[in-house]
């Protein structure tokens, strides 16, 4: 059984510091990906400490520098990881008091913090780096996280601490690392899932112009060439003979994820009985940069610049492939473009290890853009087959779900208490159903399949926020309404009212368009969304506008918080409408973005209005993936209200 390694009690002097020059520098083993923790992380250690945002740098994921750390992923970030931030800064607050009420002479009570100083009723004052000249901050910390020294926070500066290197250009990605001496590499992958090398015919591409070395070890085939270009071209011209897939890696298992008793009775004794398919393809990360990697493998040491969710995991899987300790290998993650569960796969970075070790120097490593979608893994596919039995008013009184799906982690899929909480998330619907029944079945993919933003949670929600619609107008209620009867929860309640009211949910629409909804709990975070599209005479479906109102607690950044749950509708609208990875026998036919569209300027809705609900004293929750969660539910139910057809697949097409 896997396990992650116990993690010892969290130290002052592993999260926060204060340099010379009074800049304090906040440790994460977290990496930004996107999703602005690099800003929050910096907002609530400026909050507790009482120094403006810009003086705080935040360090995040250098394996060297930072607490051990098992990922970056389920929307745990701020939550978690923000908490213990939060303690660490307010226990370095309570430190500096106190030494600053030693060296002035002054009882802790009578003092205050402002701009990086401890200050005196008299005016007298010292800064925070002259109070660590003797001695850093040090010290366990308490695991509860402390009241928050600041009130709720407002809309300043920073927005987004990275944002204008990212527009700009400065940003560092992998593939711009180039350390003197670099080559390029590039690593042969199996057309598909499970095959294997049977033999390499190495003659041409040893012959071709800047070739340093052909590699052959086993199931490991790749080239090392003075240019990109070079290394490409000589790799395709190795002719390789592969091995038919031997079996899938993963065995099929089954989950019982509720079992009440009474199922059948509902069924029997109901008034109605309603039951529908839902299905949601294989679709690629189609992240706008593909993977990249620059290893340079010395005697004993290794440096790696990588995109990665998981720098302590990569850090363990290279120590392993070279039969070093883990310390003597440095993980220094770059900026990233759009991976959202790609980036906890470590296949490029090992790729570029693996060569840099044969040819002892620097080489980087990056896929084509053909490489991405034949070779990444791509979200699991899901079937549901969902049933309702109704009382003669058309409330819920039995629930059956029966999900089919693939691993929604890598590998063989991991433990099977890893693989229900994965591929069965938010299987369980938010409403009270009755007596339920909810199966899971974990099958092996067709194609190679791994983690994709919110795992399971936006396939599933698409067909339980599709069905509970189909429930609604089959029972003749309005779908808000018919929602709020079936829940007794205050803060469910509340976002589904207030996208009500924003949307306006009742007002009449113009001929050919329509409003749908959908919600749901992720991570403990509430979200309510209404979408409304137009469908031309053609069949051509337009998303016009998004209402999302969200309960996420206490928002340590509102802006960036915004920005999250518009970036979900965003890409969550875009395999809705567009989406689906096509293959042929386990192979992925796929290989441009004209065989794979994804949402432009152009298919972006007018507006998307953010409204958040949180009441004051809410702890903070998850923001990076519930707002991609119900899109794909509300703008099929939108579909419905505008032109009478269900649709039950995604992508969402009328044509």
């Amino acid at each position: 059984m896997t396990s992650w390694p116990a993690r010892p009690p969290a130290k002052l002097e592993e999260r926060i510091a204060v340099e010379p020059d009074g800049t304090v520098v906040a440790y994460s083993g977290k990496v930004e990906l996107g999703q602005g923790i690099r800003t929050a992380f910096a907002r609530i250690v400026a909050e507790e400490l009482d120094v403006p945002a810009a003086r705080v740098r935040v360090v995040l994921g250098e394996t060297d520098h930072v607490p051990w750390d098992m990922g970056t992923f389920g929307s745990m970030s701020v939550a978690f990881d923000g908490a213990t931030l939060r303690t660490a800064a307010a226990r370095a607050r309570e430190l500096l008091v106190q030494r600053a009420s030693e060296t002035l002479g002054v009882p802790a009570s009578e003092l205050s913090t402002g701009n990086g100083r401890v200050v005196a009723r008299d005016g007298r004052s010292v800064s925070y780096a002259e109070l660590v000249l003797r001695a850093p901050l040090a010290g366990v910390l308490a695991e509860a996280s402390p009241e928050p020294h600041a009130p709720e926070p407002h809309e300043s500066a920073p927005s987004r601490i990275e944002a204008r290197d990212i527009v700009t250009g400065r940003a560092r990605y992998a593939a711009d690392v180039k350390p003197p001496g670099m080559l390029h590499g590039y690593v042969l992958h199996p057309p598909a899932m499970g095959e294997r090398v049977r033999s390499v015919d190495e003659r041409a591409a040893r012959a071709m112009p800047g070739v340093v070395l052909v590699a052959h070890d086993g199931d490991f085939a790749g080239v090392v060439a003075e240019r990109e270009s070079q290394a490409v071209a000589a790799a395709r011209a190795l002719v390789v003979r592969w091995t038919a897939a031997s079996g899938p890696s993963t065995m099929p298992a089954d989950f019982v994820l509720r079992r009440d008793e009474g199922v059948e009775r509902a069924f029997t004794g109901a008034a109605r009985q309603i039951a529908a398919v839902y299905h949601v393809p294989h679709i690629a990360h189609a992240s706008i940069g593909p993977s990249a990697a620059v290893a340079d493998v010395r005697e004993g040491e290794v440096d790696v610049y990588v995109s990665t969710q998981r720098p302590f995991g990569l850090r363990d899987a290279i120590a392993e492939t070279l039969g070093l300790a883990p310390e003597r290998v440095h993980v220094h993650p770059q900026a990233m473009s759009g991976v959202y569960g790609r980036g906890n796969m470590h296949d490029v970075a090992l790729d570029a290890v693996r060569l840099s070790r044969l040819v002892r120097g620097p080489v980087r490593v990056q896929w084509t853009r053909e490489d991405e979608f034949r070779f990444s893994p791509c979200r699991p596919e899901l079937h549901a087959r969902v049933s309702a039995a109704l009382d003669s008013g058309g409330a819920i009184l039995g629930w059956r779900y029966d999900e089919t799906t693939n691993p929604h982690t890598y590998g063989t899929g991991g433990p099977p208490q890893v693989m229900a909480i994965t591929s069965g998330r938010n299987a369980i619907p938010p409403y009270d159903v009755g007596a339920a029944d909810i199966a899971l079945h974990v099958v092996p993919g067709a194609v190679r399949t791994g983690a994709f933003r919110s795992l399971a949670a936006s396939p599933n929600v698409f067909a339980i926020e599709s069905f509970v619609d189909e429930l609604a107008h089959a029972t003749g209620s309005d779908p808000i309404s018919f929602r709020l009867v079936h829940t007794r929860d205050p803060r469910l309640v509340r976002v589904l009212e207030t996208v009500r009211a924003r949307s306006e949910w009742g007002r009449p629409r113009a001929a050919g368009s329509g409003v749908g909804v959908a919600c749901t709990i992720y991570h403990g975070t509430y979200v309510a969304e209404v979408a409304e599209v137009s469908v031309a005479q053609g069949g051509r479906i337009t998303l016009e506008q998004v209402w999302c109102a969200v309960d996420a607690g206490r928002l340590v950044h509102p802006d960036g918080a915004r920005n999250q749950i518009e970036g979900g509708v965003q890409q969550a609208a875009s395999y809705a409408l567009l989406e689906r990875l096509a293959h042929d026998g386990g192979r992925v036919t796929t290989s441009t973005w004209r065989d794979y569209p994804i949402a432009t300027f152009d298919d972006a809705p007018r507006s998307i209005d953010v409204v958040f609900t949180s009441e004051a004293g809410v702890p903070t929750t998850g923001m990076g993936e519930p707002g991609s969660v119900p899109t794909s539910a509300a703008i099929a139910n939108a579909i419905f209200a505008a032109t009478g057809t269900r649709l039950r697949d995604l992508p969402l097409r009328l044509t």
